[in-house]
């Protein structure tokens, strides 16, 4: 089943049992109030201990399958943001992705005096590998006063 289908199909549930349950309170207010209870709706009154642990069940039940779709839809996510990333790291070079990585250790973000205390990397090297993948959309650059705090895109922190 593909995913729209899914989501459909997780609609329709939980809008069933929001029905259920609004028939269910309507039910017992008209009998609370001392009002007739339309034929249609009196075994929701004459069994109403069974419907509510009735309900209570289809309630997780409906939570159980929403979980399920939502969950495969997000792992589905997740793999693709994966796969793109190291598609990314295929088109990197050795400085890049060691940049990349530095800044994925810290969280997505760090500064540039801490990228040029790498090895082998010189301030004019960090500099240089900072702008070229700023320009190519990878990482962003927010400037401080003097300090250059460097962020990874948020497409690429999530992979």
């Amino acid at each position: 089943m593909d995913n729209r289908k899914k989501v459909m199909f997780g609609i329709v549930v939980v809008s069933l049992f929001i029905f259920l349950v609004t028939v269910l309170v309507f039910v017992y207010a008209l009998s609370s109030e001392g009002l007739e209870v339309p034929p249609l709706f009196s075994p929701f009154l004459e069994y109403h201990l069974h419907f509510m642990v009735i309900m209570g069940l289809f309630g997780v039940l409906s939570g159980l399958i929403m979980y399920n779709i939502l969950s495969s839809t997000l792992e589905k996510q997740r793999k693709l943001v994966k796969t793109n990333v190291d598609i990314l790291m295929k088109f990197l070079g050795s400085d890049e992705k060691e940049l990349i990585r530095k800044l994925i250790e810290k969280g997505g973000m760090t500064t540039q005096s801490e990228i040029a205390k790498l090895q082998g990397m010189s301030r004019l090297k960090a500099h240089r590998i900072v702008k070229k993948l700023e320009a190519r959309g990878i990482i962003i650059v927010d400037k401080h006063g003097k300090i250059n705090l460097i962020r990874i895109v948020d497409e690429l922190k999530q992979g």
